[in-house]
């Protein structure tokens, strides 16, 4: 047999009514009707009809009795259960409660802190209230599987639209006095397990805490999913509190301030949509330890108040700002948690155009460390520390950039210590001879990429070889210096990436210029004009000139030796001897001819030797 909607719209009305009545009886009436509960699988044989009978007086005899207006508000939650509730819980982020045996665990400043379980939300009805303000009551009975019998088929749909309609009315309007009532009436229970610790779930109106009693014995609240405008911090229910939490909830603002010398140490209102919080919210609570105010909408974080060192929460707060962030970080009242991942919105300002980006506030704790690490150096004065910029680097990851100046103090060498993310160091006009180690061994100096060492008495930049800073390098300024020799082959590694923008700046320095300077020096310098700006300014020391204006015909020569002359020696040796074969060869060719000697061979005298030839 099917039925139309509007038919078994009806019936789920008509079975509810007969619930309604058998609610109301009296408790010797109920009594007298009380009969086992047996399941619906039990009796597959029985009809329709008993079975229908058996699951009310089931529910009947099970639940003790319960008032005519919790009915009611039953009635007007099953009325509900296909639509979208008026409180909707929303999921929670906030951590559970520690147990006993991992409290110890817990960092100092949330060993104050009290939150109840989600589950005693989830299962909110399964519970009894301590105050007795709501007795517990049983989940709806399922009508998907009660079948009509042949009687019942009977019933006309209209007949049933009819008589479902005159009780709705009824029905609607003891509802909306149940409402009423709710709306005044306590919202919370008591804790299982922590004596003096309350929780509240859904809540739409603060009266239904409120309204709650021996509300100043409280000492822990915990509320979940509140959803309001506004919540007013100066409202009494507060000023026996220890441990307020007020998590998983839709919350525009917070306003006013609490009571004066409240008694809170942990104050968390995360995960609420907060957009806005009084500037005075928490200035007279002299003993908050815990401030979490993470997972909202916040832009600033409300004025510090009495206590200092207190641990706040501003994690997933993405549209606060850095420049007050940056003040409350100056003046010590907050140590935050997790800064790794606690950003706020920096305005960063380039060459050609302004940028929104996101800064952790571990890098903006590096910026008060940059003023409180900066060298002093006895018996020469005192550094000067500041941000010079921001610098992002890849995604959310972003560097403060430290700037040292430590210069015109007469230093004799490097100062020992720098503070963290040192990015710019600036020791000009001092006395400096030499690097020393500092850039291999000094871990402060391995952030540096822009060194002004201008004006000072450096010899040698070969200390630099092997370092994080030759790699890594934007600027480096050794103008006016004592440099001899430049090492083209380290710098010429250096200066391959091109892309990188880097620069040396050597004008002043006076080398000792030679052959092979006006070769090999003079041509890496023009070639790398580009990286070495003033290139034209580096001078000799031994000659009257710039590196660039050397001349190879003049600085490639020797001194006269007398090696000069054996080319001329070996020349006349060559002549002599093509004489000697001239001289030679002629007098054979006489003697052959004419018979005779020449003039020299017969005038030498004759030789012993000589008779033997003639015989």
């Amino acid at each position: 047999m099917c039925y139309t909607p509007n038919a078994m719209i009806a019936y789920k009305d008509l079975v509810l009514i007969v619930m309604l009545a058998h609610a109301c009886a009296r408790p010797e009436e109920l009594a007298a009707q009380t009969v086992p509960p047996q399941p619906f699988a039990a009796t597959p044989s029985a009809t329709s009809s008993q079975l229908v009978t058996q699951s009310i007086e089931a529910a009947a005899v099970t639940s003790p009795p319960v008032p005519h207006q919790a009915v009611i508000e039953r009635q007007s939650e099953v009325e509900k259960a296909d639509t979208v509730p008026a409180v909707t819980p929303v999921a929670s982020t906030t951590v559970a409660a520690p147990s006993a045996a991992v409290s110890s665990e817990l960092p100092e400043y949330l060993k104050n802190c009290f939150y109840a379980e989600e589950e005693l939300c989830l299962n909110w009805r399964r519970h009894n209230g301590s105050n007795g303000d709501e007795p517990p009551v049983f989940d709806r009975v399922e009508m998907t599987s009660v079948k009509l019998d042949a009687g019942e088929e009977n019933i006309t749909a209209d007949n049933m639209t009819a008589h479902s309609a005159q009780n709705g009315s009824l029905l609607q309007s003891q509802s909306l006095q149940g409402r009423d009532r709710d709306s005044n009436s306590c919202q919370c229970r008591e804790h299982p397990t922590r004596a003096n610790s309350w929780y509240c779930c859904n809540i739409t109106h603060i009266s239904t805490i409120s309204s709650c009693s021996n509300i100043s014995k409280w000492t822990n609240l915990h509320v979940r999913n509140l959803s309001v405008h506004a919540m007013n911090l100066s409202n009494p229910i507060y000023r026996s509190l220890q441990s307020l939490a007020v998590t998983d909830g839709n919350i525009m603002q917070l306003t006013n301030a609490f009571p004066r010398h409240s008694k809170l140490k942990c104050l968390n209102i995360s995960n609420n949509n907060i957009s806005d919080i009084a500037s005075r919210a928490v200035k007279d609570v002299p003993q908050l330890e815990f401030f979490g105010i993470s997972n909202n909408l916040l832009s600033r974080v409300p004025n510090r108040n009495q206590n200092k060192h207190i641990a706040l929460d501003i994690s997933g707060n993405m549209r606060l700002l850095c420049e007050p962030l940056n003040e409350i970080i100056y003046g010590d009242s907050f140590n935050f948690v997790n800064p790794e991942n606690s950003f706020c919105l920096y305005n960063a300002t380039h060459k050609w155009f302004n940028s929104t980006n996101l800064v952790s506030v571990k890098q903006l704790e590096s910026i008060k460390k940059c003023g409180t690490k900066c060298p002093v150096i006895p018996n020469y004065g005192n550094c000067s520390c500041n941000i010079y910029n921001m610098m992002i680097i890849q995604g959310d990851q972003s560097r403060t950039v430290c700037h040292v100046d430590c210069s015109n103090l007469g230093l004799i060498e490097l100062p020992s210590l720098l503070p963290d993310n040192t990015f710019t160091l600036n020791i000009s006009n001092n006395k400096i001879s030499t690097l020393g180690d500092h850039f291999h061994t000094n871990p402060t100096y391995y952030n540096i990429v822009k060194l002004d060492a201008d004006n000072n008495h450096i010899s040698s930049i070969y200390e630099f070889e092997g370092t994080k800073f030759i790699e890594q390098f934007q600027r480096l300024y050794i103008r006016n210096n004592s440099l001899t020799k430049i090492p083209e082959y380290f710098l010429n590694n250096a200066l391959m990436d091109t892309g990188i923008g880097r620069r040396i700046y050597l004008a002043e320095n006076r080398l000792q210029c030679d052959c092979n300077s006006a070769k090999t020096l003079q041509n890496w310098l023009k070639e790398r004009s580009t990286d070495i700006p003033d290139y034209m300014d580096i001078r000799c020391r031994n000659l009257p000139q710039s590196v660039i204006e050397l001349q190879e015909t003049k600085l490639c020569q020797s001194p006269p030796d007398w090696t000069d002359y054996i080319y001329y020696l070996i020349a006349a040796e060559v002549l002599l001897l093509l004489a000697l074969i001239t001289k030679v060869s002629y007098d054979y060719w006489v003697f052959k001819t004419a018979g005779y000697l020449p003039w020299p061979a017969s005038k030498m005298p004759k030789l012993p030797c000589d008779c033997l030839c003639e015989s």
